[in-house]
Formats: C-alpha cells, structure tokens, sequence
C-alpha cells in the first residue's frame, strides 16, 4: 500500500515543483526603463566569474597598498567587500563554491587574521601566499594565463592613509 503511494505521490511533488519552477522562471518583472524582465532573463544576466575577479583584483590591489600605508581598516573594509563578490560568484556560478570556499578559509581568512594584528611583515607574507593560491586556482580551472601580479603602484584615485 505504501509502496503504491509512493510511486503517485513521488512524481506529482515533481511535477509540481518542476510546473512551479517554470512557472517563477516566465514570471514577468517590469523595470523603470519599460522593458519587462522575466526571472529567467534576469538569471542569464547575472555578472560571470570573470567580472567578478575583476573586482577581486582591484580589492586585493587596494588591500595591499592600504596595509602598506597602515590604513588597516581600509584593508579590513576592502577585504570583507571582496569576500562579498566571491559570494556572488559562488551563488551565481555554484559549479566554483566549494573552490572559492576552500579559498576563502585557507587563504582570506588567515589574510584577514593579518590585518587585524596589524602586522605588516605577516600580512606580505600572506599576501603572497595568497597571490600564489590565486594564480593555482587560475591554473587548475584550465586558465593558466590569468596571472595576478600586484601593480608596482597604490591606486590614484584612493588616499591610503
């Protein structure tokens, strides 16, 4: 008798999920500029991994240079931000989660743990291995090309100190 349940009840949750799903998927949005979105569309615009690293690097560019000046809270500030991009990327691209997770916990944290010690020795070494972890992770998702090299110079456009 259970069995018999089962084997109606199972596949209509499915379907009704699935009638659901496609159903929030078509739902149309109208937006300010009289055009009307429909979930689906707003997903497939959603930035890729690759806008989101730009922001990264720009981060971690203006991290380094705020450490170096002693503006740890700008540091502090520049990396919670960055680590809220990396969470973008892991929901909008869930194929890299577990790698910007584990990147996150291995790497960032222990960056993070060197600010607020406010130590400049440690934090360039960490900023290293940190560099280094980076451009692996560029390596091993077959973009040996994507290399991060920390610009020679502080952004212009930020007072560090």
């Amino acid at each position: 008798m259970l069995n018999k349940f089962l084997k109606v009840t199972i596949p209509t949750i499915i379907m009704v999920n699935i009638a659901i799903a496609q159903d929030i998927s078509s739902s149309a949005v109208p937006t300010k500029h009289n055009k009307t979105l429909t979930i689906g569309d707003i997903a497939q615009i959603q930035a890729g991994l690759g806008s989101i690293m730009i922001e990264f690097a720009h981060r971690f560019h203006i991290i380094y240079y705020a450490a170096k000046a002693s503006n740890w809270n700008l540091a502090k500030y520049e990396l919670h931000e960055l680590i809220e991009a990396q969470e973008v990327a892991e929901t909008t691209r869930p194929k890299y989660k577990r790698q910007l997770r584990s990147f996150e916990n291995d790497y960032l944290s222990q960056l993070n743990n060197t600010i607020k010690e406010k130590n400049w020795d440690n934090f360039k070494l960490q900023y290293s291995k940190t560099t280094i972890a980076c451009n692996n992770c560029h390596r091993s998702n077959g973009h040996p090309y994507i290399k991060y090299i920390l610009p020679k110079k502080a952004p212009k456009y930020f007072n560090m100190k």
